[in-house]
């Protein structure tokens, strides 16, 4: 007689926000399934498609879900990636949670990796990687890296953006999941109020455990004049964080937050709109008498307006 033993609960879900994604998400869907970890629980988020994304979604649903392959499908009618992230956050009792963009793909051995990085380090809050960038042509890159458990880094870099880490799912709703009122760079807002909170941060270093397709419509999006508004609102919810957190020097944090938005300006500048010189007026008047900031920031703007690249590193040294 055999005897029946129940499967493992899962200890990681893989949120997936959808919005008219159905070309798109069979790829990503099938590096999920492909992963070398189980039990394994993927939580797709259909945000208000208007294509057939969630009768995909129940069609995935239906076809791979399994013993040690959970899926679940909810939906979002608030319209935006991050309400979406927050109703699959809603959804996942494990302790990990991977959110995860539904045009892009995990390398096979992605959740293991993740997985075998908490257990081999029983305090860490967040396992980071690397990511590869595969660009509509010419041939695919790995993304700039910065190997760091410090806000500083990730206020230049995004160090945890989007699909570069796994983390501790109460954590992540201790500091209050994803804000909803913007669309762009919500994830580098969120990672600083990860990092304001827990310098407990392993990475895995190599190989690149995603890839991130870049497009023109893509959740990533690369420019910047037509996002400045929400990345205002990003910066503008940072200085909040900064000031809500007990980081032991919040002036540095509020000097270096205008850095990054005198550098938006200049970026919107090179882009030829009008947006740069208004952000640069604004970001002047925020600066107050502060005599630091009002030399360096307009070199930072003519700096990056004709291409300069690297100005983080003077920032960071000068902006005590």
């Amino acid at each position: 007689m055999s005897i029946f033993v129940p499967m493992e609960p899962s200890k990681i879900a893989i949120v997936v926000p959808v919005y008219n994604r159905e070309k798109e998400l069979v790829r990503t869907f099938a590096s999920i399934v492909a992963q070398t970890y189980r039990p394994l629980h993927v939580v797709l988020v259909d945000n208000g498609s208007t294509d057939r994304s969630l009768a995909l979604c129940q069609e995935l649903k239906a076809r791979y879900e399994s013993d040690d392959f959970a899926v679940t499908v909810a939906q979002e009618a608030k319209r935006g990636p991050s309400a979406a992230r927050n109703r699959g956050l809603s959804c996942v009792e494990e302790e990990y949670v991977s959110f995860f963009d539904s045009d892009d793909t995990y390398a096979p051995e992605a959740i293991a990796l993740y997985m075998q990085a908490f257990e081999q380090n029983p305090s860490a809050d967040i396992v980071g990687c690397t990511v590869e960038m595969v660009p509509e042509t010419g041939r695919p890159y790995r993304a700039k890296a910065v190997f760091s458990n410090r806000v500083e880094p990730h206020l230049f870099h995004c160090t945890l953006g989007t699909q570069r880490y796994a983390v501790r799912t109460a954590l992540v709703r201790a500091v209050g999941g994803w804000h909803e009122d913007y669309m762009r760079w919500e994830d580098w807002e969120l990672g600083l109020r990860l990092l304001l909170t827990t310098d407990r941060v392993v990475w895995i270093e190599r190989p690149p455990l995603v890839h991130v397709y870049l497009h023109a419509d893509s959740i990533t999006g690369y420019r910047y004049t037509p996002n400045s508004d929400d990345i205002l609102r990003a910066i503008a919810h940072a200085h909040d964080d900064v000031e809500r957190s007990g980081y032991p020097n919040k002036r540095r944090l509020h000097r270096l937050l205008l850095y990054k938005q005198m550098v938006v300006a200049g970026l919107c500048h090179r882009e030829k709109s009008v947006r740069g010189v208004e952000i640069y007026r604004l970001t002047m008047e925020q600066a107050g008498h502060d005599r630091t900031l009002r030399w360096f920031l307009p070199l930072v703007y003519r700096y990056v307006s004709y291409g300069g690249r690297g100005s983080a590193i003077l920032a960071e040294w000068l902006l005590h």
